[in-house]
């Protein structure tokens, strides 16, 4: 069962990180208020900070852990 963390990649700025053999999982907020789970595919070095690349309505994202996430009537308004 993989622990830990693990780099991607020899410069050191993409890693993955495992908790009882599965990838970590993130609680986001979307702007309507509700609360998404997602499992983070990797964590990615920016400056001082670090995104989380995440699978959300079918599409990779490099999010912030902070990041407040498009809603579903927002996609759905512009839509119409």
């Amino acid at each position: 069962m993989r622990n830990g963390t693990y780099y991607l990649n020899n410069s050191g700025h993409r890693w993955v990180t495992f908790e009882n053999g599965k990838r970590v999982r993130m609680q986001f907020e979307t702007k309507d208020g509700a609360t998404v789970t997602r499992s983070v595919n990797y964590f990615e070095a920016f400056g001082n900070f670090a995104t989380c690349n995440i699978s959300y309505k079918g599409k990779r994202i490099n999010v912030f852990a902070d990041t407040v996430l498009e809603d579903h009537l927002a996609r759905l308004q512009a839509s119409v």
